[in-house]
């Protein structure tokens, strides 16, 4: 098997708009996500509801995009005292949260100490720290 070959961020483009419209319920929940995980995300309401907007099924990103919102909800309120914590911190969960949406499992590979990767993929599997 080879290695893959490195693609250079700077050439990444959107994909088109797929959807010109989403269905109230769908932006219901995007904007629930939002309001919780919005403010570490550094995007705006409108440009993340785009983001599902060239999704080919918004439901299953958005089904995602749940679950994140769950484990990290799960990880505050079992390991933080529900207590926010600093902008840059929050940022390095949500991107763990996002790996491990993508099938991530190596708590190594996850940009946060290894205990708190372990809580993490414990908390958006639904299951008891090991």
């Amino acid at each position: 098997m080879t290695d893959p070959e490195p693609i250079d961020p700077s050439q990444l483009r959107p994909g088109p708009i797929r959807h010109h419209s989403l269905r109230p319920d769908l932006l219901e929940q995007i904007q629930a996500i939002y309001e919780l995980l919005g403010p570490f995300l550094g995007t705006t309401l409108e440009q993340f509801e785009i983001g599902f907007m060239r999704d080919a099924t918004p439901e299953q990103e958005i089904a995602v995009w749940c679950a994140i919102v769950a484990a990290w909800i799960s990880y505050h309120e079992q390991f933080l005292g529900d207590e926010i914590q600093p902008e840059a911190v929050e940022k390095k969960l949500i991107a763990a949260l996002i790996f491990i949406s993508t099938g991530v499992e190596d708590v190594e590979a996850l940009g946060v100490p290894v205990d708190v990767g372990h809580k993490l993929l414990a908390c958006y599997y639904g299951r008891s720290e090991e």
